[in-house]
């Protein structure tokens, strides 16, 4: 994405707005060193023609012809082909960083009981299949979970071996945006 072709149309989300963009700079730092991955992020810059607020912005616009190319997770593309638009996808070889989607029950919850009832629902295998009817193509966590064959088979891709620990903390967080804003996010347009 570094070539000269691509100036002015690759879109990623900003970091500071979106997890999607985060885990992209956290995956860079994790495959190529801190160094290395910021001096990416610099040489990429000039083809990026917006940082988006969202992280699921980037492919939208690709899907409407906007930009050329998305930085995005898979999920979100698929969901854009299933909507219609002619928008493909690649992984990188060198491997790509992921999400765990989450469900948790705050605790003093006013509705613990329906809140219970809920979690217990979507942790089952009908539930988790109906992700596909709304065109959400997250991988399901129960293993018998029936799978839409339009979600990406997670088994052919190359994963990094992501520190949620270090790169899920919010100190680590805080200080690879800081270095983003001032090394990145302050470059001239």
């Amino acid at each position: 994405m570094l070539k000269p072709i691509y100036k002015g149309e690759v879109q990623m989300a900003n970091p500071n707005s979106s997890g999607t963009a985060y885990i992209v700079i956290a995956t860079l730092v994790q495959l190529m060193g801190e160094d290395q991955a910021f001096d990416y992020l610099k040489k990429l810059h000039p083809n990026v023609n917006a940082y988006t607020r969202s992280g699921v912005a980037p492919i939208k616009a690709a899907a409407r012809g906007e930009t050329g190319v998305s930085i995005s997770f898979v999920m979100d593309i698929v969901s854009e082909q299933a909507a219609g638009f002619p928008v493909g996808y690649t992984y990188p070889s060198e491997g790509t960083g992921f999400e765990v989607a989450g469900l948790s029950i705050i605790r003093g919850s006013r509705n613990l009981a329906s809140a219970q009832r809920f979690y217990e629902w979507y942790m089952t295998p009908t539930a988790q299949a109906l992700g596909a009817s709304f065109n959400q193509f997250h991988y399901p966590a129960h293993l018998k979970t029936v799978v839409d064959p339009r979600v990406p088979d997670v088994a052919s891709v190359n994963l990094v071996n992501y520190d949620f620990a270090k790169y899920g903390s919010s100190a680590e967080r805080r200080r690879l945006l800081a270095k983003w804003d001032a090394e990145i996010g302050s470059l001239p347009r």
